[in-house]
This record gives structure tokens, C-alpha cells and sequence, in this order.
């Protein structure tokens, strides 16, 4: 049950069609187990909001605002999340469907539709949504990080483990605001889109996009990897837009200011890691290796992801011998529903990672080298610097990368343990409150309609998310 529900990845297509009933054993060894999973979970991700709330109105947060601040900013960054994750489900679910039908039932629905439609507007979304995303979960890390909060006699080593590598915000994160959305939207995308504030967040991500700083150094990058460690015969899709003097002056600018902008963030976080600035109470070698290890962690399960999601309609038996590694990975992929398994454990690890990297990159007590303080605070404070090195290092890259040949990139060392690690993680049940919570919502605030359930939304390729970079302006790679 638990892993058909979410509308994650190519592989589960949105197949809502209601089977007949048939009696089921409730007391049965696998339901008892999955029942104490639901509980388990829902009482962790609980125990966390409370613990979260306590430590925001308690003024422990790291962010230097007012309590009350920290606590709309928390509830204005979980809101965008939720609409950042459902808004991808949901566009990818009916972009290709006529909204016509829908004008006068869902105005709002229709309009952004009609937006996403035109052009490749649908790219664009995606890979601002893609910034967004690391960035709102920054600044969640920002006002749910507490150092100097009480341990409350709890032993060290299990508050550490357990509180101070950020657990608590990313099993929040990801069960109510973010499985959740994709679990509702996964229901009925035409409702979701009729939300209100969907269409700002879609603007919100197009501008983004149009910055160019959010790409243009991680292309940089994946040209140098093409030509070292990432050698191979495969092509990177182009198009071949009019280009012009002014089109190549522009690029260059994006180009340059992504590179310095990179860069500065990049210094920012190695003079903090190395000053021994990081909340994450380690020596600074240990952060500094925590640090570099969750890059290449989260790497992997980026670019994993596009890789097996794109290999999967790949005729496997051709890669037996010349990629043995990625053959493997692929049979134990397509085994059962590891597919799934993997992407439900993959957005627990990913979201996961993302917390304890800022863990690592969250310094309070850091000198403000004589900047201004309204700057220090919107450039720094905010978590700007992690966000972008995450995106730019970690994210897209592999991304691409895992996009442009899918079976060399699976068959170097590291994706298999990776796949392994979030099949496990997902066996674990951790992330299950995002069922409860999304059957509460169904039942209160956001009902389907019959609609819907009756007339099921086929295949949205949701991993599309990740491989629209390699779509949008391939002329650099």
C-alpha cells in the first residue's frame, strides 16, 4: 500500500483505478508491521514538530530575528515547499492534456496551464523550482537550528544523532511538505493547480530561471567533467537558437557572474568550515569531511535518479558485458517495485542531506568582514551560499551527467550502494506520516473529486524534474 501511494517517478504513472475489493487479512504479519510503521513514524515527525516549535519560541534559532519572525518564515517556507513539490507532480501530470474543459471549473488551473504550454515554459519552471527548493530548505535549516538549545538529559551521542545532524527538519520536511503535496496532487492535479498562489510560484521560479545563476556554473562544470573524468561517446542534446551578438554578450555576463558568485560562496563556506564556525558540535576536519562526503552522497542520488528512471526503457541484455555494474543495478532495479522503493527512500535521503550539509555551513558567530548588515543577512544569513553550492556541485551536474549516458554513469562505483541505501531507507517506514497527514487533508480541505478517481491521468514523467536542465539552453554543453 505504502509504496504504491505516492505519485513519484516514471514508474508508478498515476494509476488510480479502483480495484475491486478484496478481503484482507488485517491482523496479518505484513499489516501489523505496516501499522507499526504508521505509528512509529507519526510519533517521530510529532515529537520533531514539538521539538521545532519549542526551540523557535524559546529564541533558538540561529537566524538573528524576532521568535514570531522565525515562526511565519518556518510556516512561509513549509507552504512554498508543499507548492514548489505539488506543482511538479501536477504540471508534468496534465501538460499535455487540453485545459480547455477546464476554464470555467478551474479558472485559475486553466490560466497556468496555458502558461506552462507555451514555449518551454515547462523546462523553465522546473529548473527554478530546482533552486527554490534547496534554497526554502536553507532557510528552514536557518530557524530550525538550534546549538545552544537543551538536551534535556537525552545521552549526547543519541542527541546527536538524532537531533543535532538536522533530522528533525528533514523527516518534517519531507512527510508534510513534501511527500504530502505530491500525494494530493498525484490525486487531483486540476485541483491543485486551482490553488490559490500556484500561479505566483510559477512566475516566481520563471525569473529565476531567467537569472541564469542557478545553471550556468554547473554547465561550466559538467564541459570539464566531459572532457576528464566523464569521457564518453554519447552526445548532449542541443537546439540551435538564432544567435546573436547580443544573445552571446548576455550569456557571457551569466556565465561570469554565476562563475564569481560560485566562487565567492564557495571561499565563504571553506573559511567557516575551517575556522571551526560550523553549529555541528565536531572538530572543523571532521565537518570539513562530513561536508564533502554528503556532496558526493547527494551527487550520487541526483544523478542516479535520471539514470536509472531514463535507463529504464533501455534494452538491458547489450550492456551485460561492457557495463556489468550498471547491468546489475538495472535487474535489481526492475526487481518487484525497487523502483519505487528507491524514489520513496531517495526524497527522504536527498531532503536528509541537504539538512545535515547546512549543519556543516551554518555559522552564527562568523565575522561579517564590515558588511553592511541588511546585506550580510540577505546575501549569507539567509543561506544563499549553501544553497547554490549545493545546486551547482552536487545537484546538476550529476544530473546531467546521469542524463547524457545513463549506463556509464551507473556503472562507476558508488550508484549501486546508493540504490541499496534507499531501498532500506524507504523499508524502514520512516517517512509514512505523509500518508496520515495527506488522508487528513483529503478529508477536510482538499477533497477529490469523482472525476478524478474515475478517470485516472496516465504517466506523468515526473523524473522529468531532474532532466529538464539538460533540455533548457544545451548550447553550452
Amino acid at each position: 500500500m505504502d509504496i504504491d501511494s505516492p505519485a513519484y517517478g516514471k514508474e508508478n504513472s498515476l494509476k488510480l483505478d479502483i480495484p475491486l475489493k478484496q478481503p484482507k487479512d488485517y491482523f496479518s504479519k505484513d499489516n501489523i508491521l505496516t501499522y507499526i510503521k504508521y505509528i512509529l513514524s507519526s510519533a517521530l515527525t510529532l515529537t520533531y514538530v514539538i521539538y521545532i516549535l519549542w526551540g523557535i519560541f524559546d529564541g533558538q534559532a540561529v537566524l538573528p530575528v524576532h521568535p514570531v519572525v522565525n515562526f511565519i518564515i518556518f510556516c512561509f517556507c513549509m507552504t512554498l515547499v508543499a507548492y514548489l513539490e505539488g506543482l511538479q507532480v501536477a504540471i508534468l501530470a496534465v501538460e499535455k492534456y487540453s485545459p480547455d474543459n477546464m476554464q470555467d471549473t478551474h479558472p485559475r488551473a486553466y490560466k497556468l496551464i496555458k502558461s506552462v504550454r507555451e514555449g518551454n515554459n515547462v523546462e523553465r519552471f522546473l529548473v527554478g523550482r530546482q533552486f527554490f527548493t534547496i534554497f526554502v530548505m536553507t532557510l528552514i535549516a536557518q530557524v530550525t537550528s538550534f546549538p545552544e538549545i537543551s538536551n534535556l538529559g537525552i545521552n549526547p551521542i543519541v542527541w546527536f544523532i538524532f537531533v543535532q545532524t538536522g533530522l528533525p527538519a528533514a523527516l518534517v520536511v519531507t512527510t508534510i511538505g513534501s511527500l504530502q503535496p505530491q500525494l494530493l496532487a498525484a490525486r487531483d492535479p486540476w485541483k491543485f493547480l486551482d490553488l490559490y498562489g500556484c500561479n505566483a510560484v510559477l512566475n516566481l521560479c520563471y525569473g529565476m530561471e531567467l537569472t541564469g545563476i542557478c545553471t550556468h556554473f554547473a554547465w561550466m562544470l559538467v564541459i570539464i567533467l566531459r572532457h576528464t573524468l566523464f569521457i564518453t561517446e554519447e552526445k548532449p542534446r542541443t537546439h540551435n537558437p538564432e544567435m546573436s551578438p547580443a544573445y552571446y554578450a548576455l550569456e557571457g555576463l551569466k556565465f561570469t557572474v554565476s562563475f564569481v558568485v560560485l566562487m565567492t560562496y564557495c571561499s565563504y563556506i571553506m573559511w567557516g568550515i575551517w575556522t571551526g564556525q560550523a553549529i555541528l558540535p565536531v572538530p572543523f576536519i571532521v565537518v570539513f569531511i562530513i561536508y564533502c562526503c554528503c556532496i558526493c552522497f547527494l551527487s550520487y542520488l541526483e544523478g542516479s535518479q535520471v539514470a536509472i528512471l531514463v535507463a529504464e526503457e533501455y534494452d538491458l541484455k547489450k550492456y551485460e558485458q561492457s557495463h556489468p555494474r550498471a547491468y546489475a543495478l538495472m535487474v535489481r532495479a526492475k526487481t518487484e517495485k525497487n523502483v519505487r522503493r528507491y524514489l520513496i527512500g531517495r526524497q527522504f535521503l536527498v531532503i536528509f542531506v541537504v539538512f545535515l550539509i547546512n549543519q556543516c555551513t551554518i555559522f552564527p558567530e562568523i565575522s561579517q568582514l564590515g558588511i553592511d548588515d541588511a546585506a550580510w543577512f540577505i546575501f549569507i544569513q539567509l543561506g544563499l551560499p549553501t544553497a547554490l553550492n549545493v545546486l551547482c556541485f552536487a545537484q546538476l551536474p550529476a544530473q546531467l551527467l546521469g542524463n547524457q549516458d545513463p549506463m556509464m554513469y551507473m556503472n562507476r562505483y558508488g550508484p549501486r550502494a546508493t540504490m541499496e541505501f534507499c531501498i532500506y531507507a524507504e523499508m524502514t517506514g520512516i517517512a509514512h506520516f505523509s500518508w496520515v497527514v495527506s488522508s487528513f487533508s483529503k478529508m477536510t480541505w482538499f477533497r477529490i473529486s469523482r472525476e478524478c478517481a474515475a478517470s485516472p491521468i496516465k504517466d506523468p514523467v515526473i523524473y522529468k524534474s531532474n532532466s529538464s536542465v539538460m533540455s533548457t539552453d544545451n548550447t553550452h554543453v
